[in-house]
């Protein structure tokens, strides 16, 4: 194209390498769910795709005084995820927004509390105890507290990334001696989310 020409004068003077980063949280929810994945697409806004970006709350989680996160009945998922529809919520938390905010930026949307359910976790988690969970933070990189998906069940177990593993693998261990640790591919793994807080009465 000529020189002038609207075309370059965007090229000249407005065109950036990387999309802002505002504009990325609103295309995540559109595009997720058709199977692209958030990392490639905060990778567009320069962020690390392998870490959740550091992320403030949103305008209205700011201003509130609780956050509002779903209890979830994970035995009547039927292998659904987490975030996906077949869960039934059997309770909505109302949780002061300064007790979570300490501790994560995870928009409320995405934060989860399950009932654990078995023992392979104990003593670390119990039968019956409520766990937090960030369905944004799949990676185990940091390893780390995950739900997984076991080919029967949502199960809570420790997720440790292989290294120099490809393609990548996992190594997922329970806190009680009594089970056996395994490995899965990362895709195999089907991690749902990372478990960042608990619930327990003394």
């Amino acid at each position: 194209m000529e020189h002038g020409s609207s075309y370059q004068h965007y090229e000249d003077r407005f065109k950036k390498p990387l999309m802002p980063l505002d504009l990325v949280l609103k295309l995540v929810p559109i595009f997720e769910p058709r199977g692209v994945e958030a990392a490639e697409l905060f990778a567009l806004a320069g962020v690390d795709g392998s870490h959740r970006p550091l992320l403030g709350p949103t305008r209205s989680e700011a201003s509130a005084a609780t956050l509002r996160i779903q209890e979830l009945d994970v035995r009547a998922g039927a292998g659904s995820g987490l975030t996906d529809a077949g869960n039934r919520a059997v309770a909505e938390w109302q949780i002061p927004s300064e007790m979570i905010r300490s501790y994560t930026t995870a928009p409320a949307a995405e934060l989860r509390i399950i009932t654990v359910l078995g023992d392979s976790m104990e003593p670390t988690l119990m039968p019956g105890q409520r766990a937090l969970v960030d369905t944004g933070d799949r990676r185990p990189s940091p390893p780390g507290i995950f739900v997984v998906w076991d080919g029967l069940g949502l199960v809570v177990k420790r997720v440790q990334l292989l290294p120099h593993t490809d393609p990548p693998r996992v190594k997922i261990t329970s806190d009680n001696q009594a089970y056996e640790p395994y490995e899965r591919s990362l895709d195999e793994a089907y991690i749902q989310g990372r478990v960042i807080g608990q619930w327990r009465w003394l």
